[in-house]
């Protein structure tokens, strides 16, 4: 059986690759090895991308950024397309394996970059290689989710012994508003005391993992506020525990949850909503697929307090969408984090739905 990667072993791949290809690289031309006087700088016989970075800046999470590369052949002769990739599945590009560029021609080269639903900062590259050129061409694509309100940092940083830190949320617009609980609890504030202060647009507040005891600290840490548009900010909690080790059996099945959170925002009792997780394969790009790791079983709740099943699923490429319906019969808190699995032929894995039930 072909040797399975899982998905730490194949971000270190990208992430070495990506290293040893931003060292190679000096510039964003290239010109084939085996011509006179070849080198790194640019010549007359090189191809160039352009534009280098595409920057989206603020992105809406969930959503698909587009964007276009111009590859230009500088040189008095053809020059061929060997491969082009992306360093993440995240990526999808169009197929130029293959196509040549006539001297003075130009080849678009169309990529899209797959926003995840929680907010941070998201990259990407593509190398495109030439053939004959012992160097390949990178174009980037940047961007940064953002959610209504703005969150700093993005994440939790728990690693190395560290169980306490701040993080600070704020309203773009400078409208006050209220931070109601931190995982249903009352949050805990810096300067500032909810039964004497006035409502405010920027809050400081404290995070304290010092009382969970050891294997049972979650992927994600969720604020609620009282705004419309943002009533539920997930933070996801970096710690040796919510890494792989949070799904030891992802190898086993051949695929993961990259976001293991579905955000429900405001809901009632007793009425379903329709939410929306991804799995995505961790067999080594070029590797055969397990079959059936893509039948999607169904969608169950671990819980039962609440009721969940899939509407549909819809792979693509390495992803399968899977839409499903969820709802909460009781709870003894307003917020709620429900545990629910997606069941494939070659397993089922864990995630969560995040909520908050109106009164």
């Amino acid at each position: 059986m072909p040797q399975m990667k899982s998905p730490i072993q194949y971000v270190w791949k990208c992430m070495l690759l990506g290293l040893f290809m931003a060292t190679a690289v000096r510039g964003q031309t290239v010109a084939p090895a085996n011509a006179p006087g070849a080198t790194s700088q640019a010549q007359s016989s090189s191809v160039s991308i352009t534009p280098p970075l595409i920057d989206f800046g603020a992105i809406k999470p969930g959503s698909r950024q587009k964007g276009e590369f111009t590859i230009k052949n500088n040189g008095s002769t053809a020059v061929k397309i060997e491969s082009a990739f992306p360093s993440c599945k995240c990526t999808t590009i169009s197929d130029l394996a293959g196509k040549e560029i006539p001297p003075g021609g130009e080849l678009p080269l169309l990529a899209s970059l797959d926003a995840p639903r929680t907010p941070g900062e998201k990259d990407a590259k593509v190398f495109v290689t030439i053939a004959g050129s012992s160097q390949p061409l990178i174009a980037k694509m940047q961007g940064v989710v953002q959610l209504p309100l703005l969150v700093q940092p993005s994440y939790i940083d728990a690693l190395k012994g560290k169980l306490k830190g701040v993080v600070e949320i704020s309203n773009p617009t400078k409208a006050p508003f209220h931070i109601l609980s931190c995982d249903g609890v009352a949050p805990n504030f810096v300067d500032f005391d909810p039964a004497k202060d006035a409502a405010r647009d920027t809050y400081r507040v404290r995070w304290d993992f010092s009382l969970v005891p050891d294997g049972q600290l979650q992927q994600w840490w969720c604020v609620e506020t009282d705004a419309d548009d943002c009533p539920i900010i997930p933070f996801r909690i970096r710690h040796e525990t919510t890494g792989i080790r949070f799904d030891p059996k992802a190898d086993e099945r051949r695929w993961f949850i990259p976001e293991a959170i579905a955000i429900a925002g405001k809901i009632s009792f007793n009425k379903p909503v329709e939410l929306e997780v991804e799995i995505e394969s961790s067999v080594s790009k070029g590797k055969p697929q397990p079959a059936g790791w893509d039948t999607i079983r169904g969608v169950q709740s671990l819980n039962p307090a609440f009721a969940a099943e899939m509407i549909s699923s819809k792979r693509d490429g390495d992803r399968v969408r899977i839409q499903f319906r969820f709802t909460a019969l009781k709870s003894n808190s307003h917020f709620i984090y429900a545990p629910l699995v997606v069941q494939t032929d070659t397993g089922q894995g864990r995630f969560f739905v995040a909520a908050v039930v109106a009164p």
